[in-house]
């Protein structure tokens, strides 16, 4: 399966769970559930014809708005699991859209080894590692620990804050470790993966992301 092939089923699929939702709601511009089974309609329909353009910028205000201003907060069982109830979903969906690959299980072992890099980075750092960035070890073996034992599910999304160090270390286009060897590079793709729960372009499968992350861990 190629990228867009993929992109196309995961968008039907995120689709198809939003509408289950909205389930009990009428088609309709007066309110955020009716726009939003329009939305996922019409997403839906382009990705049959295969006519969807990726990226898709226009006619996806609505999906846009309503994750934004979480707009379908009430549907959810508990304010605690809006996340994993119905914003993890839209939040796929926004990133489907923007031609981005999901991270998904089988690419876990892959994810694994790319914190491993980072870890090792830090630990033999070439100067003196800041607080925060020696304080981002931990953190790092935590998200490493809790992916592993299937305790979180990617993309994190607003949970970055619960990572005070990696929040001071990382921001969205430079990190402070952008001067050590590949820091740049492995810094933003474990945030990405994690936090926002998108995989390189180069994870054509898990077989080919095991490869690439088990060269990192070799140099």
């Amino acid at each position: 399966m190629n990228k867009k092939e993929e992109i196309y089923q995961d968008i039907t699929a995120n689709c198809d769970i939003i509408l289950e939702l909205l389930k009990p709601f009428e088609a309709e511009n007066e309110t955020p559930e009716g726009r939003m089974i329009y939305q996922c309609r019409w997403l839906k329909e382009q990705v049959n014809a295969k006519t969807l353009p990726l990226p898709t910028k226009e006619y996806i205000q609505t999906l846009k708005y309503v994750a934004a201003e979480q707009l379908l907060h009430h549907l959810a069982s508990s304010e605690e699991n809006y996340r994993k109830e119905i914003g993890i979903y839209l939040y796929r969906l926004l990133k489907l859209v923007k031609n981005k690959q999901l991270l998904k299980p089988p690419y876990y072992p892959a994810t694994i080894n790319m914190i491993d890099a980072l870890i090792n980075l830090l630990k033999q750092a070439n100067r003196p590692l800041s607080e925060h960035e020696q304080g981002m070890i931990p953190e790092l073996e935590q998200l490493k620990t809790l992916l592993a034992e299937g305790k979180i599910e990617p993309p994190l999304m607003s949970s970055l804050p619960d990572y005070p160090h990696f929040n001071d270390v990382y921001v969205i286009f430079e990190s402070s470790i952008d001067d050590l060897p590949n820091g740049k590079y492995l810094c933003k793709t474990v945030a990405n993966l994690i936090f926002e729960g998108i995989r390189p372009d180069t994870w054509t499968s898990p077989e080919e992301a095991e490869r690439e992350t088990r060269a990192l861990l070799r140099n």
